[in-house]
Parts: structure tokens; C-alpha cells; sequence
């Protein structure tokens, strides 16, 4: 699999994808510097949508300080940003005015209460319970 790091770019005609770079999964060192070097190829575009994990979201805000690039790029962060503080802790000045999705969770009424009250008796329908079952408890049914 790899990460994408979308450039996005203003225009006459609204917005465009100015670059599309691709990482591979275990950059090799020098990777996310090679990343911010191509992103400023094309001067008039800013924004920089990325879909990666967490640590190359701070990879890449590191790469972006290290060419004093602090600031330059607005960035949207997937959902592996999201409202997380780890990617950007210490690089609070790269990421200032990043976009970030967080998807809504919310709790179902009466779940946690219904899945607490499981039992070998009364949940005989799921045939993978007796495999949690067993695993939770650790014992043999």
C-alpha cells in the first residue's frame, strides 16, 4: 500500500490537483524531504491534502520545518489526523491552520448494556462467541 500526499492549487477555473505524489509504505531516509522539494515545484499551489498514518504526518512536518517551510502549505489531514495531538506535537507551527476530519462517533443506546449480558445461553446465534468466549476466559468449551 502507500500514502498519497495531494497538491492542490487555485486557478481561473477553481481548483485542480497540481501533483499526486505517492510514498511507498517504508519511505527509505530522505523521503519525506524529497516529498516537500516536489510539492514546491509548483509555487502557486498550497494545499496539501494528505492521507497517511500518523507518523508520516509528522514526518512530513518535520520535513516541511527542516526547509524552513513552516507555514507555507495548508494542509488536510484524513482521518488518521483527525484531533490527534501526536503528529503534530512540537511542530504545532507547521500544522497551524491545518484541516483535520474527525468522524462523528457516538454512543447506541442500550449496546454496552446488551453486549455485557452475553451468554453461552443467550447468544447461541453468533457462532464466533464460544471462540470469544473461550478466549476472554481463557478455558476450553
Amino acid at each position: 500500500g502507500l500514502y498519497w500526499f495531494v497538491l492542490v492549487c487555485t486557478g481561473a477555473g477553481g481548483l485542480c490537483i497540481a501533483q499526486s505524489i505517492k510514498i511507498p509504505r517504508e519511505p527509505r531516509p530522505g523521503e519525506f524531504a524529497k516529498v516537500i522539494r516536489r510539492l514546491m515545484e509548483t509555487s502557486t499551489a498550497r494545499g496539501v491534502v494528505l492521507f497517511a498514518n500518523e507518523d508520516d504526518i509528522r514526518r512530513v512536518l518535520e520535513a516541511a520545518v527542516q526547509a524552513n517551510l513552516s507555514g507555507h502549505f495548508s494542509w488536510v489531514g484524513s482521518d488518521s489526523w483527525g484531533a490527534k495531538m501526536a503528529p503534530v506535537q512540537g511542530l504545532e507551527g507547521a500544522a497551524l491552520g491545518a484541516i483535520t476530519i474527525l468522524p462523528k462517533r457516538a454512543s447506541v443506546p442500550g449496546f454496552d448494556e446488551y453486549f455485557t449480558s452475553r451468554s453461552l445461553e443467550n447468544n447461541r446465534r453468533n457462532l464466533w462467541f464460544h471462540e470469544f468466549w473461550e478466549d476472554d476466559f481463557n478455558c476450553r468449551l
